[in-house]
């Protein structure tokens, strides 16, 4: 995809503002359309612009979040609103899960992470801290893909090829590897890797692992053979590290 993810920033204070702004400015795929000083600003900006997502610093707004979260969705129905707070109260989480918020975050975030959130919420899927996941959705009914067939499910947005190197990606193989598993040259790969990132905005191929966990396009389980192999990844609900 080449469009841009317009982003709508809304913070009250400099230093809030700043280290929002510091997660994105190097990413060439997302583009600030506005950065305000409080939540009149982002509603506001948010009606007039269209953008695809809304980060808010919540603890600096007067609204709760999951008032703002209903404006912004009846006002602007196609901007996804991510939450940065201070803390995770579980009622607050709850409500605003409820209400229709994308993303749900400390405020103490890592950058990169942040980034990585936005890029999952632009694709239609939701993010929350991962301390509070479990006891803020064990009263929800999950509607979306079945997590046990997920994997076999059609979809368009890969090419079969795309879809068994990303299978491959799971299992920790090289590039030599998956080229003998599936008889392509090397270069045939890589070149297919390169546009498997340039369609998910994933920089590298964790990402792209974790990007299609997230979409059911392959399974948990597709990981325990990269887990065998690489002693050193930790993968969890909340992280992805690895020294690759």
């Amino acid at each position: 995809m080449n469009e841009k993810i317009k982003v709508v920033v809304a913070a009250r204070s400099d230093k809030d503002r700043n280290n929002i702004l510091a997660a994105m400015s190097e990413q060439e795929d997302i583009f600030i359309a506005s950065v305000e000083k409080d939540e009149i600003g982002a509603i506001i900006k948010s009606e007039l612009l269209k953008p695809d997502i809304l980060i808010v610093d919540i603890q600096s707004a007067g609204l709760a979040g999951a008032d703002l979260v209903r404006i912004v969705r009846r006002r602007s129905p196609s901007t996804a609103t991510i939450i940065l707070a201070n803390n995770t109260d579980e009622n607050q989480v709850s409500i605003a899960v409820k209400a229709g918020v994308s993303g749900y975050l400390l405020k103490d975030i890592d950058i990169d992470k942040l980034v990585y959130v936005v890029k999952i919420v632009f694709f239609g899927g939701c993010y929350i801290t991962a301390s509070i996941t479990v006891r803020v959705f064990r009263d929800f009914t999950f509607t979306g893909r079945n997590p046990e067939y997920a994997a076999e499910q059609n979809c368009d947005f890969f090419t079969p090829t795309e879809y068994s190197i990303i299978t491959n990606l799971a299992k920790g193989y090289s590039d030599d590897e998956i080229s003998d598993e599936l008889n392509l040259s090397v270069g045939s790969i890589r070149n297919c890797i390169t546009m498997i990132k340039r369609k998910t905005k994933m920089k590298n191929r964790v990402e792209i692992v974790i990007f299609s966990l997230v979409f059911g396009f392959i399974r948990l389980e597709n990981l325990d053979a990269w887990k065998e192999k690489k002693a050193d990844l930790i993968f969890s609900g909340d992280a992805a590290k690895t020294s690759l």
